[in-house]
């Protein structure tokens, strides 16, 4: 061969070759076709029945009965449509941002499972630990532009999504409707305290409450009389008890009582019991609307409401903070301090009136 068309081919071959290799590093660079596409094309939300999670080997089951959503593992307590619906609808939205080569999120992830009805699978996902992000052997304190790594079952490629998607890193009572009672302050009329120690009862007059019977030397701390009409405007729990446990169990044989009159005539009542391992103090509540005459329209939405409170609160006792019961179980001695009184008011009070 001549040196000259040897000289040609060696060009030829050097050209080939970078041409692929800028071929090849195109290649690694375009972004997967993956990205921007829906992680559970599949899923109908109005097909899952059944949620289950699974943090850290805690399980939490959300299912769907014919009285509405409940949360199996906290005694069937209703769930928190609202935030289960946002939740189902975040993961069929979620979309693909990133193929995350390399990374592994077995260890300690949460799993998610949506189940139809009488258990038919519809998407498994697990998601990375909470805690931190695992990015190859670097772990990086979660930020809100990370997102979250997460894997469908059936498919080992591990895929970052935009959404944190921390509603799902919980406990039980997380998923609960945790909202009690929400009585405007403005619109209460009496609150009636009654415990061991004694009663006390306190009045709107005006546009504040007070206590009645007070001597003149005496007067209502304010600031203690808004802890305890504040109570009711925005009561929620922070656990529901175990319907097993007895009375005698919960301290509930010698409550203390809290109620409420409405200037309207509802009336809600709370009774405090003792203290559960936890330091939260047990707590049954009890309303009864006031009647509402002889007009059909409004005593059905009456019957309706009263149904729905009954059946809110006559199976379940409630764990509250300490700070909630205690202002519930303030006592007069709590609530009437010695009345200051000015010097002017020392001054008008040793000057004798004019003749």
């Amino acid at each position: 061969m001549k040196p000259g068309k040897l000289l040609l081919l060696v060009i030829v071959a050097a050209t080939l070759v970078v041409l692929a290799m800028c071929s090849a590093r195109q290649q690694r660079a375009a972004p997967p076709s993956v990205i921007g596409r829906k992680l559970l094309p599949a899923l109908e939300l109005q097909a899952v029945a059944r949620v289950e999670i699974a943090r850290q080997g805690v399980p939490i089951a959300l299912v769907r009965e014919d009285s509405g959503w409940v949360v199996a593992n906290l005694f069937n307590y209703p769930a928190d449509v609202s935030k289960l619906q946002t939740a189902l609808l975040t993961l069929s939205g979620l979309k693909i941002g990133e193929v995350a080569r390399g990374v592994n999120i077995d260890t300690n992830a949460t799993l998610v499972d949506l189940q139809g009805p009488s258990g038919k699978p519809l998407a498994t996902l697990r998601l990375s630990p909470a805690a931190a992000m695992r990015m190859g052997d670097d772990r990086r304190p979660p930020r809100p532009s990370q997102g979250r790594h997460v894997a469908v079952a059936g498919n080992n490629q591990v895929y970052l999504v935009k959404d944190g998607l921390e509603t799902f890193d919980g406990e039980a009572r997380d998923w609960a409707d945790s909202e009690l009672l929400k009585v405007t302050s403005s619109d209460i009329q009496n609150i009636e305290l009654a415990s061991p120690a004694g009663s006390l009862t306190l009045t709107r007059e005006g546009s504040a409450l007070q206590v009645q019977g007070l001597a003149p030397h005496e007067e209502l701390d304010s600031s203690k009389a808004y802890d305890v009409e504040s109570v009711f405007s925005y009561l929620r729990f922070n656990d529901v008890a175990d319907p097993k446990l007895t009375p005698v169990q919960t301290g509930l044989t010698t409550a203390s009582t809290y109620r409420v009159t409405t200037k309207g005539g509802d009336s809600y009542t709370a009774r405090i019991g003792g203290a559960a391992a936890s330091g939260d103090r047990y707590l049954r509540l009890e309303a009864v609307l006031a009647p509402p005459g002889t007009n059909a329209t409004a005593k059905a939405e009456y019957d309706t409401r009263q149904a729905e409170l009954n059946q809110k609160f006559g199976n379940w006792t409630y764990l509250v903070s300490t700070a909630t019961a205690a202002n519930m179980t303030l006592t007069r001695a709590d609530l009437v301090k010695p009345k200051v009184v000015t010097t002017n008011d020392s001054a008008s009070a040793q000057t004798p009136a004019a003749p």
